[in-house]
């Protein structure tokens, strides 16, 4: 990497989102640091359940770690969050703790006045599919209740069209007076140390 060049992974699953991430965060981080990444946030879908050993990988890395979960709400919206500060973070503990209650094992039921009630102090990126009426109306919500801590996420899919995918979506955060930001997926290491994402 360009030492001018300062790259966060904002969207890495480990292990611990089952059926979805493979990679321990012993090997996420240390291929991050082979690959002169600086920061990579573990957003372990609807749990914070790896984010002691991601700790304990960023110590032994040097690759600082960005504490992080994606919400997957009943509503099919999906927003990565990111606590700014302990009290945050608690928020986002007893948000999940009050899903994890209502879902029972291996469940989260998380309502999207439950992410508002419990979002004060966290960042929220919405992770949307399309740039459509939906996308719109679920950014103009976001942006409502976490003002300028309200984002978009231009993530490509490896799937045809992503060019004007992502556009639109760039074109709709636009208009909404929201940022976008542009989150890889990684969730697995290959043996030759390419990220690659499983979907």
């Amino acid at each position: 990497m360009s030492g001018s060049f300062r790259y966060a992974e904002l969207q890495v699953t480990s292990h611990f989102s089952f059926l979805r991430g493979a990679s321990s965060c012993d090997e996420l981080f240390t291929q991050a640091a082979l690959q002169g990444v600086k920061a990579v946030a573990v957003v372990d879908r609807n749990s914070l359940a790896g984010v002691v050993r991601a700790f304990e990988a960023a110590k032994a890395t040097g690759v600082r770690l960005i504490v992080g979960c994606r919400l997957d709400l009943m509503d099919g919206m999906s927003v990565l969050v990111y606590p700014t500060d302990r009290a945050a973070y608690g928020r986002l503990c007893r948000l999940l703790s009050l899903g994890k209650k209502r879902g029972g094992k291996a469940k989260c039921i998380l309502e999207w006045a439950d992410l508002v009630a419990y979002g004060e102090g966290l960042i929220g990126v919405l992770v949307p599919d399309e740039a459509d009426e939906t996308c719109g109306l679920r950014l103009r919500r976001l942006r409502d209740a976490f003002g300028d801590r309200a984002y978009l996420a231009l993530t490509l899919r490896r799937r045809p069209n992503d060019q004007l995918r992502i556009h639109e979506l760039s074109t709709m955060a636009t208009r909404s007076a929201c940022r976008a930001s542009s989150p890889m997926t990684c969730s697995i290491t290959r043996p030759t140390g390419a990220c690659c994402r499983m979907s």
